[in-house]
């Protein structure tokens, strides 16, 4: 929501009338024939539809575009990461694409169509005209970004798909979609990346802008005008991958701003063990942090030199043990499974090094998805792991794990440390030991893990007994209808 209130701020600021759809995706199952016929219906008095996506929903970009197409004759522009690093692909979809930071192009390109003027040459967008691809240079990343409008947050022309439906968005419409029924306001202090992760589309984004500075940040002051304005929400959450690229000084300035002015709990997200600082923790602490999330994304010394990922397994626990001592509220950690390269070894690594970070805490699991543009991208199309873009790679949802035994270690940790529990290093052992995998004995094991957890939560075992023999019904009729292999 935030770059589409930004992208909308900018046009608004130009007299553009704008109106914003926004589109939730159920994976895997296609748009509601319903839902895409309230779309059009919206759409119909549009002179120009943007669509933003990112690579995840490339074919649900593809289904509203072809929607849209089949009825309305008015030109459809992609937009968001994807399209930047995949232009040529989207253009067969789309009649144009922004390749690169949108807000100034899009300004140009809707003022000149209002003006009635030729469009093709606009710096920063590429085009499909009788078949031929018009490639127009990109345009040079905004340095200042407090010259960009404060995002459009009113509710006016706004919409939301909700239970099949696109209704108008309201304040009592997103609080229900929040977490724990509280408004959480989402903004970006910064934008860019130091880092150059071979898994993470920052680092396809960079080449595209070879010696320009790429980490730039908003005065804090722009930030905590934005803040006033949604004062109503219940919680901020700053999605930033360098929050902490400010300095000491200009944190513990917000800070005692934001006590005095905001005074809301907030959530910082994109930690990195690498950018991590006590010191601005200690502060944003005391400025109301009650969520942290650093991304830890494995404890494999092989898998980290893949991802270009520098950090020790040493500094991992020494910083959970410090975010541990501010008893924080919740404590993420962010941690990527499904990895084709890892071996079992490289992935006990990572289980291991979780049993030794102090409790409780939340555990983040991400599927390995691998986007174009990266080096794992190429790197898996060389080996011979994607054949088909859109089975193989992008179009995956990354909370849809495989089914493996060490990913339900990891599913089991999660339910552990988020209750304040810990599989020790000990137990960990045992359950990842070949020997006793050999022997089958792990299961045992791993059975007794999950009924010590049982315990820890206090289930009554007649309500565990009365779970098993549902779950045994289902499997019965299930197989009854022969979809057995389906259903496991």
């Amino acid at each position: 929501m935030y770059g589409m209130g930004t992208l909308s701020a900018c046009l608004k600021k130009e007299g553009h009338n704008v109106q914003i759809i926004i589109m939730p995706a159920n994976f895997p199952e296609k748009y509601p024939k319903e839902s895409l016929n309230e779309l059009v219906e919206l759409s119909k008095n549009s002179e120009l539809i943007g669509i933003s996506l990112m690579s995840v929903f490339f074919k649900y970009g593809i289904q509203i575009t072809q929607a849209l197409k089949s009825t309305l004759n008015v030109p459809v522009l992609w937009g968001g990461i994807h399209p930047t690093v995949q232009p040529e692909e989207c253009l067969e979809y789309a009649d144009m694409v922004c390749v690169g930071e949108g807000e100034e192009a899009l300004v140009e390109l809707v003022t000149t169509m209002e003006n009635g003027q030729n469009y093709y040459d606009i710096i920063g967008i590429w085009f499909k005209e009788n078949g031929k691809i018009i490639k127009n240079a990109i345009r040079p990343l905004i340095q200042n970004l407090d010259t960009i409008p404060l995002p459009d947050n009113d509710y006016e022309n706004k919409y939301i798909l909700s239970g099949g439906h696109i209704r108008a968005i309201n304040e009592g419409l997103l609080t229900k979609y929040s977490a724990k029924g509280k408004l959480t306001y989402k903004t970006m202090p910064t934008r860019g990346c130091l880092f150059e992760c071979t898994y993470c589309c920052n680092s396809a984004f960079k080449k595209l802008y070879p010696n320009q500075n790429h980490i730039r940040k908003r005065s804090l002051d722009n930030v905590l005008r934005e803040l006033m304005e949604v004062k109503n929400a219940g919680r901020i959450k700053f999605v930033d991958d360098h929050f902490f690229s400010y300095s000491e000084q200009e944190i513990e300035d917000f800070c005692k701003k934001y006590k005095k002015t905001i005074n809301l709990p907030l959530q910082v997200l994109g930690v990195t063990p690498t950018t991590f600082n006590q010191k601005k923790l200690a502060l944003l602490v005391d400025a109301g942090l009650n969520y942290f999330r650093i991304g830890i994304q494995t404890g494999s010394e092989n898998t980290k030199k893949l991802y270009k990922r520098s950090h020790s397994n040493k500094r991992v626990i020494n910083i959970a043990k410090v975010v541990h001592e501010f008893k924080i509220r919740r404590v993420s950690y962010d941690i990527i499974i499904d990895n084709p390269w890892e071996s079992d070894d490289d992935i006990i690594e990572t289980l291991m090094l979780l049993t030794k970070l102090p409790v409780p805490y939340n555990l983040n699991l991400f599927s390995l998805r691998l986007y174009p543009g990266t080096a794992l991208y190429e790197m898996a199309k060389s080996n011979g792991i994607i054949t088909d873009e859109l089975t193989d790679d992008y179009c995956g949802d990354f909370y849809v794990y495989k089914k493996t035994y060490l990913n339900k270690l990891f599913l089991l940790m999660k339910k552990y440390t988020i209750r304040g529990k810990i599989l020790s290093p000990k137990m960990m052992s045992l359950l990842t030991s070949r020997r006793l995998r050999r022997l089958k004995l792990h299961w045992l094991l791993y059975g007794i893990a999950k009924m010590k957890l049982i315990v820890i939560c206090g289930i009554p075992l007649k309500d565990i007994k009365k779970k098993y023999k549902k779950k045994k019904r289902q499997l019965l009729l299930k197989t009854a209808y022969k979809t057995c292999d389906k259903a496991n």
